[in-house]
């Protein structure tokens, strides 16, 4: 009884072992990367874009810079101050934060080049801050075309 216990108990270990050995964690991180530790930049991310749609009815550049510096700029740091916290396991997420981190900085330069644009009404610190607004973007494409292949080639799916 005691030996046939003991190879049950040997057999349940080595399964054990065996389903631990196929753990893959990249999909690990990457799923706490997005589920856990990215929900509050991607809430922040869709508040800066409810804000930015508020613009077309605002009355003038005054009103535009307001809505920079109260409420875009802070949602910007805010969101980069959360990515500085994530801390990776892997390396392949580390290189998909990054791309986060590059959009964010992005976003801020051309936010805070559209305020002093707004504030000293020269055009051409205007269309600078818009063409760095338009790289975040481009860059935020970039990141979403990382995160789908990453994803993909490690089983999980993204949904938007």
């Amino acid at each position: 009884m005691k030996k046939l216990l003991a190879l049950l108990l040997m057999g349940v270990l080595a399964v054990s072992l065996l389903a631990g050995c196929g753990a893959d964690p990249v999909y690990d991180d990457l799923s706490n990367f997005l589920n856990v530790e990215m929900v509050e930049v991607n809430a922040n991310y869709e508040t800066m874009k409810a804000e930015l749609a508020t613009w077309e009815t605002l009355p003038d550049d005054a009103a535009i810079a307001k809505s920079i510096e109260e409420k875009v700029l802070p949602i910007v740091n805010g969101s980069l101050e959360k990515l500085a916290s994530i801390a990776p396991a892997t390396e392949e997420v580390k290189e998909i934060k990054a791309k986060y981190v590059k959009v964010m900085d992005t976003y801020k330069a051309g936010f805070e080049a559209l305020l002093e644009g707004c504030e000293t009404q020269e055009e051409a610190t205007v269309n600078a801050a818009y063409d760095s607004i338009e790289e975040a973007v481009e860059l935020l494409d970039a990141y979403n075309a990382s995160l789908e292949t990453l994803a993909k080639e490690h089983g999980a799916e993204i949904e938007y």
